[in-house]
């Protein structure tokens, strides 16, 4: 049986030329079923499909993680397809259960073997991906403790100093501090945070709050 397969992918020109590749490859073992811009279009159109090929940067600004974590709940494998330019996003995705990394520029076969891999029950990393996950020199983790996580995940979502205090039911003084000593740990990670947008990106890079906008 022909191993179902669909695509996710902002771009129509891309899911269109996919639909096409697929049918150029002749290749029986492989069947797209779908294609859909969002993980929730994907879900609405009720595509029945055993492997996605899921792009990181989508339109709605989902968080990697989340939609490879939604498919996976769904009893969908994951391979990323993007041009794995973002190692963030990467290590965001591969976090969320994905179960391999495809670059878009790889030839059609080479997507068709991954999916197939996949759908065996094979992680398909290539060795120029993984290299350059373990090879990022701009991440390291800021080793915040759980109470500065606390802090900085509503701070940073929007919330104002008192808002925080009085949901953490601790004084502003406190939440001042630990704002302090979180950025501080940034900075002395080469991941300076000084304002409250560098906050919130830095709460994104950490996985402390989803990717969208903050409120102001």
């Amino acid at each position: 049986m022909a191993i179902r397969t669909a695509i996710i992918d902002d771009h129509e020109a891309i899911r269109l030329g996919m639909e096409a590749a697929f049918a150029a490859s002749g290749d029986e073992r492989v069947q797209l079923v779908g294609a859909a811009a969002t993980v929730p279009e994907f879900f609405a159109a009720g595509v029945d499909a055993d492997v996605v090929l899921l792009d990181l940067r989508l339109a709605d600004d989902s968080d990697p993680k989340d939609n490879a974590e939604e498919l996976r709940a769904h009893g969908v494998q994951v391979v990323v397809y993007s041009i794995a330019d973002n190692v963030r996003l990467l290590r965001r995705a591969l976090a969320g259960g994905a179960d391999g990394v495809c670059r878009k520029a790889d030839p059609i076969a080479a997507t068709i073997e991954a999916i197939v891999a996949v759908s065996e029950g094979q992680q398909v990393i290539s060795q120029e991906i993984l290299a350059a996950i373990e090879g990022d020199q701009d991440y390291v983790a800021a080793a915040l403790g759980a109470r500065e996580r606390e802090v900085l995940s509503l701070y940073a979502a929007g919330l104002e100093i008192p808002e925080v205090a009085r949901a953490l039911f601790i004084t502003e003084n406190s939440v001042k501090e630990y704002l302090k000593r979180i950025r501080a740990k940034y900075t002395n990670v080469a991941r300076p945070a000084a304002s409250k947008l560098d906050l919130f990106r830095r709460a994104i890079e950490d996985g402390i709050v989803p990717p969208v906008q903050p409120l102001r």
